[in-house]
Order: C-alpha cells, then structure tokens, then sequence
C-alpha cells in the first residue's frame, strides 16, 4: 500500500486461506497489487478431500480478480507469471494461485527471462479539453478527490488545478489515502457516511467533478447519489466507471490533472466546509497528537471518531491510510507491514478495532521496525451502538489492551493524562502502546 510495488503473500491450505479472507477482501477493494499462494494438498489425493484440502479456486475467487490452480510444476510458474501481471494491471488487485505440495521438488525446464509489464493510461487531451469546456459552462462545481490522487503522487496537479479552478474539494467519504493535502483554505472536509447527507451538502452546486475516487463507497446508501446534477468522473478504475450511470474518463488522474490545467477556468466560489461531529475528549488527544506526528504514517481505525481524527489531524501526501472495505482489525497488521519495510507508523485504532488482530504485535516485536499505537479506548463498539441507537452488553467488553500488548513483549501502558501519555507514546524510535480512555 505504501509503495506501490507487488506484495507476495503465502497461506497455508484451506484453513488459512479462510482465515485471511477478510484481509484478502479489503485488498481487494483497496486495489492492492498483491499474489497470494496458497498450499494446496497433494495433487495425486484432492479427489479424496484429506485435511486442509478446499477447493481454493473457489474459495478466493469472490475477493480476488483471478484465481488459478497449478496442475503440474510448468503450470505454476506460468500461472506465477500471469497471476503477477493480472495483479498489476489496473485497477490493481490480488490476485491466488493454489499449488499442491508436491510440485514443490519439481524441476520447471522454462528459460528465465526479465520480467516486464508496463501499462499506461494517458489521457487524450482531446477527450480532456472535452470534459474542461463542459465544466467551464457552469457558474460553479465542487470537486470530490479520491484515493487514487495519492497513488498516482498527483497532490501537486491536484492543488494546482482546484486553484485554477477555484473550486472546493471535498475529500471522497471514508477516503482511503490522501485525497487532497491540508491545511488548504479550498479543502472543504470529508463527504458524510450518508449519500442523502452527500446530497444535502453538494446540493448548492450544478456540477460535481470526481477526481480518483467515488462517492458511492458510503456506509448509508439512503438516497440516489447526486442526483439531479452533472456529473463527470475520472479515475483508473474502469471497474468503477462501469458502475456509474454519468459521464466517465477512464485513465491515470495525475495525467488528466495535467492537462486540464491548461483548460480550467476560475469559477464562483462557494465557501462550503463539512463539520465533522464533536467529542471533546478526543479533539483534545488528537490535538496534543498533532504538532509530534512528523513523518509518520498514520493507519486510522477508529471508526466512531475517523471524522474528528482527520479534522485534526489531517492529510498528509503518502503518510495516511486507512481501508475502504470497512474490515475490522486492519490497521495493527498494516502498520507492522509499513514498519517492518522501513517505515515510521502510528495507528490509531479503538479498542474495539484492536479486539481483532491484536496478534500482529507478537509479529511486530520479532519482525517490526518503529511502531506507535494509540488506543482510543470508549469501553466498546460505540461506532455500532451509535448507529444502531442500542447500549447493548455485548456491545460494551471492557478490555486493556495495553496488557494484551505487552504480554506480547510490545511495550504499552494506560494513561488518564492524555498529553503525558501522547508524549510518552511518540518519545523516541521504539515500539509503544499507548492507551487513553475516553
């Protein structure tokens, strides 16, 4: 996720497969490059279905975009190679190979070649002056930035062309990665988790132009999104065009940025700004936060309070992360990934969230580099009580998961000081946990 290179992730069996499904599925909907190979049983015995034989194929197939089965040692390295080119033409993506144990002694008489596999998607500036002289006709437009301005490191395009344009930006809802840097007086906040919401605050504006992202990933869907409006949406993702019923350019948004430049035209501001909602006791934690982040990169699972974190804490070009899949349990293992390639992480997690895979701190301690977690601990699931306006006991486990945390040798303390605790959590290179109740 941070650098865009291919991940290669290997599971064990139909046990393991199943197990990381989860993981596998926000992959797959953050459109991670990535093959995963799984041990398959012995090729000679799967029609008796013996222990951990799955049809894995099949199993991997909903959350991946393509899945192959080896038959023979040739087979594998030629599905190897077209498992790692599917995954790396856009949009990106896992993609599972299954391979049965006992290929894995065979000799493969293939002649090695250098690998390559390149795929652009420029934009014709004809096509781009097109959609600018449509959305130069109207007085003003919003524009809605995505994830993919911070895959393709178009921030520069991005600030340049809403500055030409003199348009707000508003951030796609639950963006991934950085969709516009801020502080910025033309960022005008998160889109809301309702689509009637997303209507209700766009609803000044004749014209919406999407930039690498999309406004349907909301969690309420209640209404038509943008409906009675213009709408032109570009992104590399032509899975996501296809889906839409407006106008749609598919190709790299850093290059259409580029060009469009050379065609945008001021338009009428309207200094429109998302309020997030309001928890003192957490805008005062991300406020001391704040002014200590310096390069790291922040991992955001805090679902009851995400609107908040990114107020304060804001966006950051390659140094904020979070999943569009909506899983549970993400930001622990992620930033261990990001550290353990050299990275400085800092998740941000609940305590619910953390209930999940709390497990990667073992991995963290053995394999990980510098690792901060802040544990916003409500004493339960908020984000789903709130929602679903219930105070539920099963919705309320009180949990420390400072003691979890060092129980796996990762150092972690609880703090009713919120600023000696931020301080401590962010003093020095090391791995801490750092838990606040609020």
């Amino acid at each position: 996720m941070g650098s865009e290179k291919l991940a290669v992730v290997n599971l064990h069996a139909a046990p393991g497969l199943s197990n990381a499904l989860g993981f596998l599925y926000t992959a797959y909907m953050d459109r991670i490059p990535m093959v995963i190979i799984g041990g398959q049983q012995t090729s000679s015995h799967l029609s008796d279905e013996p222990r951990l034989y799955g049809d894995l194929t099949t199993i991997s197939k909903p959350v991946v975009k393509a899945s192959f089965e080896a038959r023979n040692a040739n087979e594998g390295v030629k599905f190897l190679i077209r498992a790692i080119k599917t995954s790396l033409t856009p949009p990106y993506g896992p993609t599972f190979l299954s391979i049965p144990e006992d290929l894995e002694d065979k000799e493969v008489n293939i002649a090695a070649r250098s690998f390559m596999h390149k795929v652009e998607l420029c934009c014709r500036e004809d096509e781009v002056k097109e959609v600018m002289d449509e959305i130069n006709s109207f007085d003003k437009i919003a524009i809605v930035a995505g994830y993919e301005i911070d895959v393709f490191n178009a921030h520069d395009e991005m600030r340049e062309f809403a500055e030409k344009i003199n348009s707000p930006v508003f951030a796609e809802p639950f963006a991934s990665r950085t969709p516009f840097e801020t502080p910025h007086k033309l960022f005008a906040g998160d889109l809301p988790r309702r689509s009637s919401e997303i209507n209700k605050v766009l609803q000044d504006f004749p014209a919406v132009l999407i930039i690498g992202g999309s406004v349907n990933n909301v969690l309420f869907p209640d209404d038509e999104a943008l409906k009675g409006k213009e709408v032109i949406e570009v992104t590399y993702d032509w899975i996501e065009a296809s889906r839409r019923p407006w106008k749609t350019l598919v190709c790299n948004p850093r290059d259409f940025l580029k060009l469009a430049i050379k065609y945008a035209k001021p338009h009428a501001f309207s200094p429109v700004k998302v309020s997030p909602p309001r928890n003192q006791k957490v805008e005062e934690i991300m406020k001391l936060l704040y002014p200590r982040l310096g390069n790291y990169a922040i991992f955001d699972e805090a679902p009851s309070y995400r609107e908040i974190i990114r107020s304060i804490v804001g966006y950051k070009r390659r140094l904020f992360f979070a999943n569009r899949a909506g899983f549970i349990g993400w930001a622990i293992p992620a930033s261990f990934g990001y550290s353990s390639a050299g990275g400085k992480a800092l998740a941000i997690v609940g305590d619910g969230s953390f209930n999940y895979s709390f497990q990667a701190l073992w991995s963290a301690t053995k394999y990980g580099g510098i690792m901060k977690v802040l544990v916003i601990n409500n004493q339960g699931y908020n984000s789903l009580k709130g929602w679903g306006n219930t105070n539920a006991e099963i919705l309320s486990p009180i949990t420390s998961p400072w003691k979890l945390a060092s129980s796996y040798g990762f150092e972690g303390k609880e703090f009713d000081d919120y600023k000696k605790g931020i301080e401590w959590l962010m003093e020095g290179n090391t791995q801490k946990l750092a838990e606040l109740k609020v």
